[in-house]
């Protein structure tokens, strides 16, 4: 059997690109190939934001513009994760009927489970949970920034409520990871060739907060400025 071709189109934030690549890494390789070019995949793969307006637009005009390879590329199977299908789940269904699987920001992990149901049974599916999924060290992740530099995020979401912001809505509560889970991350991504780590999450100050170990930023870079190779 022939493997099914899977083009990814990574939307927004850095935040994003490390779920993109999470999900990316969940693909057998024995039976998926990661391609670039979106006309020659069978299964696309667009992961959303939807923080503020403009940025649901460019995610709507993307899925739109992906949607297209269903009529003339090779495209059998479109994917929509990620903020837009968090925030928007009650309409995104009826207004994109294009979609053949939307998934939540917490559902990333699943997308090959939830992919390869969609094909067997050819009807469309809305995986859309409680965003409280936190990736660590033994996450199978793909590395699509430049091969000396690398994202890692050591905590997930926000717990402040401000009333301006979304987030805590598209990305639960804050989840930090402990600090060896980050410091192991590290080592393995110099032992690949990254000498340079830049750390995310939407609420870095905030680290460690929503932990009972004494974790905080201050202790988790002294740590990481002892990981050999990275500067």
């Amino acid at each position: 059997m022939d493997k099914l071709k899977v083009s990814l189109v990574s939307l927004g934030c850095p935040k994003n690109l490390v779920d993109s690549e999470v999900m990316l890494g969940c693909l057998p390789l024995d039976r998926y190939e990661i391609i670039l070019d979106e006309s020659e995949a069978d299964i696309i793969i667009v992961n959303t934001c939807a923080f503020i307006n403009d940025a649901k637009e460019e995610s709507v005009d993307t899925i739109l513009e992906m949607a297209d390879y269903k009529e003339n590329g090779s495209c059998k199977l479109l994917v929509v994760a990620g903020c837009l299908p968090q925030r928007y789940q009650d309409v995104l269904k009826e207004q994109l009927p294009e979609v053949d699987l939307f998934l939540g920001t917490a559902e990333g992990p699943q997308i090959v489970e939830l992919i390869e149901r969609q094909l067997e049974n050819d009807v469309p599916i809305q995986k859309i949970g409680v965003p409280d999924y936190l990736y660590d060290h033994e996450t199978p992740r793909v590395n699509s920034s430049p091969t000396y530099t690398s994202y890692v995020k050591i905590a997930e979401g926000c717990s402040n409520h401000c009333s301006y912001c979304i987030i805590p809505q598209l990305r639960g509560k804050l989840r930090s990871r402990s600090i060896d889970s980050v410091v192991e991350e590290a080592h393995h991504l110099a032992i690949q060739g990254v000498t340079e780590i830049v750390l995310i999450a939407q609420d870095i100050t905030d680290y460690g907060a929503d932990r009972n170990d004494g974790a905080t930023l201050e202790k988790l870079l002294k740590q990481l400025v002892s990981v050999e190779k990275i500067v």
